[in-house]
């Protein structure tokens, strides 16, 4: 078989990606109808920044405080109030109901064996990742763990996937990225110049991902004639 792209590093988002979204739809559910005007509002807050971050260079420090503004905006409530609800409930709260929540099959599996071939592991959520990945159990597999938050901007932003590849020491076009969001891990990840993975159960017709997979066992096979090779055309 003749591969034309190495992978020397594969980089993964979290939530519906190493997890159903659907598992975690439900564990967090009671903790959402308890909180429904915050959850609501917060999540329009950061449709409304992606939109405003979507191109540009990030605005230092102002990724947090707007979206504490535009969700205080819609509850009428005060910042400080806005970001304490933020922080306890959603942050940490809605993390700790990960702990009901299980991986996807295949999911560790995998990222054992790249780790076994000396592939340098990344992972880049739109959430803070250390504690959660303590929480799924995947401590200790990462070299490089970080939320996009810390480059003040969201995905699709390519900021997040550019120190994604400074982090990692390894060239954007030998990255794998793998995500369950066409719009958000798909296209951030390729317009930094990155590979692409998508978990779908409906492939994008003529879309951006190099490979897209429902069964991580499909990854695998896929990666195992990329993974270590020298590329060539």
């Amino acid at each position: 078989m003749i591969v034309t792209n190495r992978v020397s590093a594969v980089a993964f988002d979290i939530d519906g990606t190493l997890y159903p979204n659907s598992a975690m739809y439900r564990a967090t559910a009671l903790l959402a109808l308890r909180h429904l005007r915050l959850f609501r509002a917060f999540g329009e807050a950061r449709k409304e920044v992606r939109r405003e971050h979507h191109q540009g260079p990030p605005p230092r420090g102002a990724l947090a405080q707007r979206t504490v503004a535009l969700t205080a905006e819609r509850l009428g409530w005060t910042e400080e109030k806005t970001a304490g609800a933020i922080g306890t409930i959603i942050y940490d709260r809605w993390e700790q109901t990960l702990k009901k929540v299980s991986l996807y099959p295949g999911a560790r599996e995998l990222l054992v064996w790249l780790q076994d071939q000396g592939v340098p592991l990344g992972a880049m959520s739109d959430f803070p990742t250390e504690s959660k990945l303590r929480i799924l159990g995947l401590e200790g597999l990462w070299d490089v763990a970080f939320s996009s938050e810390e480059t003040e901007t969201l995905k699709p932003h390519r900021a997040p996937f550019d120190k994604l590849a400074h982090d990692l020491g390894v060239p954007a076009e030998e990255i794998l990225y793998v995500g369950n969001s066409y719009d958000y891990d798909v296209l951030g990840a390729a317009s930094a110049g990155m590979q692409t993975a998508h978990l779908t159960r409906k492939p994008v017709v003529a879309g951006k991902a190099d490979f897209s997979f429902f069964r991580f066992s499909a990854l695998r096979e896929w990666l195992e004639h990329r993974v270590g090779v020298s590329a060539r055309s």
